[in-house]
């Protein structure tokens, strides 16, 4: 049982009925609360706001949400110096990182994870002076997280990140690129360049060997080619690519600090969220979080 819990949503997040998932999640969360308070973000930032100045008056906190929401509210509980049990409710359109903590996609499920799922540490990644869950990277993740079409995204959900990779992946451009590692220096031409904390990206899970969202370390991915075969060739992997990888397409190599710097500043993806530009200074920070995982 919990003394205090909280309850945060975006009214504009996902594609279901808010309002529904709202009563379903509080009903069930109200079970292991002796207090439930609901708060509604109305305008971008809110919850990370609330996150950061409420966050400690709460010994459970649910994040009802998609993959931004749960970025923003994290962005805001790492400044607490006491921050709460994190329940991820997910109702956004590919909750990437609910699926790496093995949660259920149906809110009452999900929500039924709360009461009896088992917390653990996470790992949460950082970008220069942000914070990110999943994902960060430069190119080809960028430019179809800009490329998805919203009205789309709305009717198809999931499938329209699909939609637009495939869209994207022949339009991308190689790029230069200098990585600093703590041990080595990477240098070459890339479309893509990814900083992997949780194992989904677009509701697909990535071919890479040994992503964990508590071993205090990122994966690295450097793809050096594009083309539509290269993408078909990672959805269809059976075998993942070992930890430490690399050939004429693919470096794979596990970090805890990693600079990115390139000749011309190009926008940077963290969850799905653009809004970051390089130069890249990216790690884990000090302390995880405690988030409510599923039983897998």
């Amino acid at each position: 049982m919990y003394k205090k819990g909280m309850l945060l949503y975006n009214d504009k997040a996902g594609q279901e009925d808010v309002h529904k998932n709202l009563g379903v999640a509080a009903g069930i969360i109200s079970k292991i609360v002796d207090e439930l308070i609901i708060i509604k973000g109305k305008n971008p930032g809110d919850l990370e706001k609330i996150c950061r100045e409420r966050g400690e008056e709460a010994d459970l906190l649910c994040i009802m949400g998609g993959d931004g929401t749960v970025h923003d509210c994290v962005n805001g509980l790492v400044h607490l110096s006491n921050p709460p049990v994190i329940s991820v409710l997910p109702s956004g359109t590919c909750n990437d990182f609910a699926r790496s903590l093995d949660l259920p996609a149906n809110i009452a499920e999900a929500a039924g994870s709360a009461v009896n799922g088992v917390t653990k540490k996470i790992d949460i990644g950082y970008a220069n002076d942000r914070t990110f869950i999943n994902f960060a990277g430069i190119g080809l993740i960028t430019d179809t997280s800009e490329n998805i079409n919203k009205e789309m995204k709305e009717w198809v959900g999931s499938f329209s990140y699909l939609m637009s990779a495939m869209k994207t992946v022949n339009e991308t451009e190689p790029f230069h690129y200098k990585i600093r590692l703590p041990d080595e220096e990477l240098e070459g031409e890339a479309v893509m360049i990814a900083l992997l904390n949780g194992k989904y990206i677009g509701t697909r899970e990535l071919p890479f060997e040994g992503i964990s969202l508590s071993d205090r370390q990122l994966n690295l991915v450097v793809v050096k080619e594009g083309g539509l075969s290269l993408f078909i060739e990672w959805i269809q992997r059976k075998t993942p690519f070992s930890k430490e990888t690399e050939n004429n397409n693919l470096i794979l190599k596990e970090t805890s600090d990693v600079h990115i710097a390139l000749p011309e500043d190009k926008k940077a993806d963290t969850d799905g969220e653009v809004y970051l530009r390089s130069p890249l200074k990216c790690g884990i920070i000090e302390t995880p979080l405690e988030f409510i995982c599923g039983g897998k």
